[in-house]
């Protein structure tokens, strides 16, 4: 029987492919599997990195992973259940909640395994709500991208140690990279954002414009902080058009359109983390897991994040001979100013070594191979069980 026959295969469900920490896992161990042999498959809306799963030799099939509508979740078990039977798919695994209840029902019909990724939060309140997320805690493995994410998988849905598997996300060793990144790409986006005249520091917020990322704390925190430098909020808004504006006007009460840009989506994050020189996350709620801290070490640059969630097990902060950013109080604008005058205020040297910390501390605890490795590894056991 030929390896095209007896190679497990792995259909991954996923809303869409657009930018997100999930979305690029997806994509990620999706060509893990089809690069062990294995054969691949992801059942999405579809959208920008779909190029990259073809070229991985990734099968894709297009169906509305993204709708809540009761009467499309249900005819989505049926979509998958068709997939499983003529694709002979051994393994379902989910990664968003409304497709994974589709999902759920299609693995039990045709009894083959369900993994599940939990990459969002975890409610504990209130119970529809916490109902509505079981589903992720219901695979066979239930994978959570941080320590943080398990304790809280666990606590929620009292799912079994066992069951669960904390499996950080990673980043791309070779494209982040600062060696592998030319000076040609930081120019082209330092003049796509308007800031290629400008010599002061870039302060970079790299996420989506939506409010609990927090661009509202990190202009309020401009507004505050003493040395000079220059706020880039690199971001689609993703047609959320009255934030938009919200942020727009808070830019302008402030006095700072010369000094806080928004630059919308950024395709060449590599390039977009080496142009700055400091690398802010602020979201106002605990992240499970963001890239954020994890990308911006890999490029040796300075981090400033929120002290929860997952943003605690990213960053070293103590002792300071062995920092690679700072941690501050989550939703205060003052803390963030202070904390940004602080990373301002290095001198050369002492940049240059804590970026070389950064990198360092990057590539021995997250790496996308090292997030594919372990996935992988669930998978076997899950086949072996």
């Amino acid at each position: 029987m030929s390896q095209e026959l007896t190679a497990p295969g792995v259909l991954q469900v996923i809303p869409q492919l657009d930018a997100g920490g999930a979305e690029r896992s997806c994509v990620e161990v999706a060509s893990a599997v089809a690069a062990r042999g294995w054969r691949s498959f992801v059942a999405t809306n579809g959208g920008r990195l779909e190029s990259e799963l073809l070229r991985a030799g990734v099968t894709i099939f297009h169906m509305d992973a993204a709708s809540k509508n009761p009467m499309v979740m249900l005819e989505n078990i049926g979509k998958i259940r068709r997939i499983i039977r003529a694709r002979d798919i051994s393994i379902v695994h989910a990664r968003s909640r409304a497709p994974a209840w589709s999902a759920l029902a299609a693995a039990r019909g045709e009894k083959v395994h369900f993994v599940t990724t939990y990459h969002s939060k975890v409610h504990l309140k209130p119970r529809w709500k916490v109902f509505y997320n079981s589903v992720m805690a219901r695979g066979d493995a239930v994978i959570a991208n941080s320590r943080y994410t398990a304790d809280r998988i666990m606590m929620a849905h009292g799912t079994p140690v066992e069951q669960v598997h904390p499996i950080p996300r990673g980043f791309d060793l070779e494209a982040f990279d600062p060696d592998g990144v030319d000076e040609t790409r930081v120019a082209a986006l330092r003049a796509e954002w308007g800031v290629e005249g400008d010599n002061r520091p870039i302060v970079l917020l790299p996420a989506r414009l939506t409010r609990w990322k927090g661009p509202l704390l990190l202009v309020d925190a401009a507004a505050r902080a003493k040395l000079p430098a220059r706020y880039v909020l690199a971001g689609d808004a993703q047609g959320r058009t009255e934030f938009e504006a919200e942020v727009r006007k808070r830019i302008a009460e402030h006095g700072l359109e010369g000094d806080v840009t928004l630059a919308g989506h950024v395709d060449d994050m590599p390039a977009a983390y080496k142009a700055a020189d400091i690398v802010v996350s602020a979201s106002l709620d605990p992240e499970p897991f963001g890239r954020i801290a994890v990308e911006a070490q890999a490029m040796g640059a300075l981090v400033i994040a929120p002290d929860h969630g997952g943003a605690q097990e990213q960053l070293v902060t103590d002792p300071a001979h062995a920092r690679t950013g700072w941690l501050f109080a989550p939703g205060d604008a003052d803390a963030l100013a202070g904390t940004i005058d602080d990373a301002l205020a290095l001198g050369a040297d002492d940049k240059a070594r804590m970026g070389a910390r950064a990198r360092r501390h990057a590539i021995e605890s997250f790496t996308s191979d090292a997030m594919c490795a372990a996935t992988l590894k669930v998978y076997e056991d899950v086949l072996a069980s």
